[in-house]
């Protein structure tokens, strides 16, 4: 469906309501003012419809029928994400179709009570520098709240970060890290969509090493958000062979939530080859980066911060394969909404291991509630940079490679 604004239209929100009562929606000023915004479940009491009075007028709605969508809907618009409300808690509960990987979260127990501190830019000679230190890492949902405290600061201080032309966000994870966690998840969406310092690029990496905190004291996790040139290179990981690179590659007008289908569709329909006439494949444990430009069609600002994750995770599925048969038919017939190919197209792609330079996958994408899920092997992908590209028409294109690191 998309995402469906309600404004001075009480008898057609209230009608949506009834016909989607398992959706989503977000409840904002007219204005778009994000301070008392909050994202619903469409069943959640406070919004739909029980207590009479206006419900389209001051505040109006924002309704979808993914909570993904209206993530991007806020984060395109508002530069920000949106706090779910507490009563109905709809972090909490399943979407009906979700076209982007589900966000992997380490599932030790969070501390309810943790030490923290945070220095910069100002106590940093450049101005440009911003370091957090912690007892534990920062949850997507769930946050205690000397965790929401140490979001809030990391967040308030990074719009201090003014880049200049040619600087980006360089971001770095600090700390232990379980292997099923995702570094952009931890430093990058965990935190903010990084609007005003990721404006030229954002590049990020992980590094086990934490580095010492000025008062002296210990601390088992550290972020660090830093302006870098965009010429730059990754602080912890020497770049290696180039196990693929692809030109500039059309992405049409990428428009909807399903950005990780898109890229990934492609990118495995486009001309990918090998790095340098090297072996096309990674070694087994082998860490590794993806880098990637995005050329936004004219007149488009975007947010870079929102589009990682799914640009990222698509470029990982297109260089690896899928081989769970049993599922293909079901995972290709529910991908063809989603993306314009058909079911035999989909399944030739998803089979080809032709360029999996990351590996086979048994399940890369399966079903999950009435859409699909993609699930790539992204553990060991370390570091990664998405720098912005000048236009050249009213399309989007990528432009990338995957490279092997070691430290």
């Amino acid at each position: 469906m998309g995402v469906r604004e309600f404004s001075d239209d009480d008898a057609g929100y209230l009608t949506w309501l009834d016909t989607n009562p398992d959706r989503y929606v977000m409840n904002i000023a007219r204005s778009h003012r994000a301070a008392d915004a909050r994202v619903h479940l469409a069943g959640c009491w406070t919004i739909s419809g029980r207590r009479g009075g206006r419900w389209t007028g001051p505040y109006v709605k924002i309704c979808a029928d993914q909570v993904t969508e209206i993530d991007e809907w806020a984060s395109d618009r508002l530069g920000m994400s949106i706090p779910r409300c507490k009563i109905c808690s709809p972090a909490l509960h399943t979407t009906h179709a979700i076209f982007t990987k589900r966000t992997k979260r380490p599932v030790r127990g969070v501390l309810p009570e943790g030490r923290c501190t945070v220095y910069g830019p100002d106590e940093h000679e450049s101005g440009t520098l911003i370091e957090a230190w912690a007892d534990d890492y920062i949850r997507f949902e769930r946050r205690p709240d000397w965790q929401e405290h140490l979001r809030s600061e990391i967040r308030a201080r990074c719009r201090l970060l003014e880049p200049g032309a040619g600087q980006l966000l360089h971001a770095t994870f600090f700390g232990p890290k379980l292997p099923n966690a995702d570094v952009e998840n931890l430093v990058l969406y965990y935190i903010d969509t990084f609007k005003v310092a990721g404006r030229n690029g954002i590049r990020f990496e992980y590094d086990d090493a934490v580095p010492s905190a000025p008062d002296g004291g210990k601390y088992p996790f550290c972020y660090r958000y830093a302006l870098s040139p965009q010429s730059g290179v990754f602080d912890a990981w020497q770049q290696r062979r180039t196990l693929a690179s692809f030109d500039w590659t059309d992405l049409g007008t990428f428009a909807g939530e399903k950005k990780l289908a898109q890229v990934w569709l492609a990118l495995s329909r486009g001309r990918v080859g090998p790095g340098e006439g090297l072996e096309p494949t990674c070694a087994v444990e082998t860490p590794f980066a993806v880098k990637v430009q995005l050329r936004p069609p004219y007149g488009r600002r975007p947010v870079w911060g929102g589009l990682v994750k799914g640009i990222l995770d698509g470029v990982i599925c297109a260089f690896q394969a899928h081989s769970d048969t049993a599922i293909l038919p079901e995972v290709a017939a529910r991908l063809t909404r989603a993306v314009p190919a058909d079911p035999a197209e989909i399944e030739s792609l998803l089979l080809d291991r032709s360029r999996a330079v990351l590996g086979v996958v048994p399940r890369l994408v399966r079903p999950y509630g009435k859409g699909v899920i993609w699930d790539p092997s992204d553990h060991l992908c370390v570091a990664a940079e998405l720098l912005p590209a000048e236009p050249v028409d009213k399309r989007w294109a990528i432009k990338g490679e995957v490279v092997e690191l070691s430290r």
